[in-house]
This record gives structure tokens, sequence and C-alpha cells, in this order.
């Protein structure tokens, strides 16, 4: 009887057919799934944000950032996450700072590691994140900007944490403002940094590039997608 099988050549041939088919369907797939779980954590923070301050409204607890010293209000806001690791403030009126702080904190006293502009080329000013950060059981690090005096309310999520790269402004760090009972994405034309092709340019430059990005992240379903296409 005459055995019926493969030669050598037709399963290498078989191999080699695979393996070019995975190669080239494989990277599009993990992009496609970093892009959808970057948009997920984008959402889920933004949520997670808006919550705390709709809580707070609704205990008569005040969100007025002029009714805060620097450094403070975060210590309210911590109040109404569930597990926050308290990784402290920098200009909690000169008294406080989170130098001796571990990951997943952002500790400024490490000069060599430092949140960068989208275009990656300039490194974003630390008094963006000094006024106090609160880390999620999640991985998701929550950073404040509110100084004594002036109507100024930014929070900045990093949604993978500072220990996991690339610390970029647009890609996995985004920063949004409280602003008249409202939490809004930076960008967003009532903003203080809202001309959003100037501040969340990939082919910009500047140490600001990124800071509006929070607006085409939350208006723009595909944005995600171009981000990691343009960032591989």
């Amino acid at each position: 009887m005459k055995k019926l099988g493969f030669t050598l050549a037709e399963v290498l041939i078989t191999l080699g057919i695979i393996g070019v088919v995975a190669a080239i369907t494989i990277p599009g797939l993990m992009s496609a799934h970093k892009a959808k779980r970057l948009r997920s954590q984008f959402l889920k923070s933004y949520s997670t944000i808006q919550q705390v301050f709709k809580r707070m409204e609704a205990d008569d607890v005040s969100t007025e950032s002029t009714t805060y010293p620097t450094g403070t209000f975060y210590k309210t806001f911590m109040q109404y996450l569930q597990a926050p690791y308290d990784c402290g403030a920098v200009n909690n009126n000169g008294a406080g700072n989170n130098t001796k702080k571990i990951l997943p904190c952002y500790n400024f006293s490490d000069k060599t590691k430092g949140y960068k502009s989208f275009d990656g080329k300039s490194n974003v000013v630390t008094n963006w994140f000094d006024d106090g950060q609160i880390a999620l059981q999640d991985g998701t690090l929550i950073m404040f900007e509110n100084y004594t005096g002036v109507k100024q309310l930014w929070v900045s999520v990093d949604l993978n944490g500072f220990n996991n790269p690339p610390n970029r402004w647009g890609y996995d760090l985004f920063t949004f403002e409280f602003l008249d009972g409202e939490l809004r994405t930076m960008g967003d034309i009532q903003t203080k940094y809202n001309e959003v092709d100037k501040y969340c340019n990939p082919k910009g430059s500047g140490a600001l590039n990124g800071a509006a990005c929070a607006y085409r992240a939350k208006t723009e379903t595909d944005y995600f997608k171009k981000v990691v296409h343009s960032f591989k």
C-alpha cells in the first residue's frame, strides 16, 4: 500500500508561509491591543477623577482650589479613593516632599528620569505635578497642581504608573483642568492650553507639547491607534 504524507520540503515551505503571515499580522494585533488598553485606561481614569469631584460636591466639600494651601488639596481628594497610596507633595508650604518615596511615585530628586513632551525631545517641568501625588491599586498615578491664591487646579494622570514607559505626555500621561465645577480635558476651548494643534503635535516641539492631548484622546476614537503607530 502506498503511504501518503508530506515531504520535508513541503513542510518547510508551509512553516515559512506561516512565519511570514505571523510576522505581518502579529505586530498589528499587538499595536491594536495596546491602543485599546490605553484608551480603556484613559476613559477609566477620566471617570474616576470625575466621580471624586462629584462626590466631594455632594458632600459639600470645597472643590475650589483657592480654598486650599498649596500642595494640600490632594489630601482631601485622596479620601474618596479606594486604598490609595500617598506619594506626598513637594510644595507643601515648604514643609513636605516626596524625595524619599519609591515607585510607583514620581521621585523629583532623581534628575535622570522624568516626563517627556509629546515629541519626546523636551522635559516636562516638574511643577505640573508637585502639589501631591496619589498611586492607585491598578498602577495609575494621579498628580496635582494647585497654587494658593490662583484659581487653577490641574490633575495629571499617568495611566500605567511612573515605573512603566514611555512616560510621555499624550501617550500615557494626560492632563485635566477642573474649571467652574467641571472636569475638562486640557485642550478644551475653555482650558488654559486650548490650542490643540500647538500643544498636541507629534511633530511639534517645546516643553508644553502634549499638554492638550487629553482633549484629542477624549474626542477622537482612533487617537490611541495613531499614537501607538507613530511611536513604535
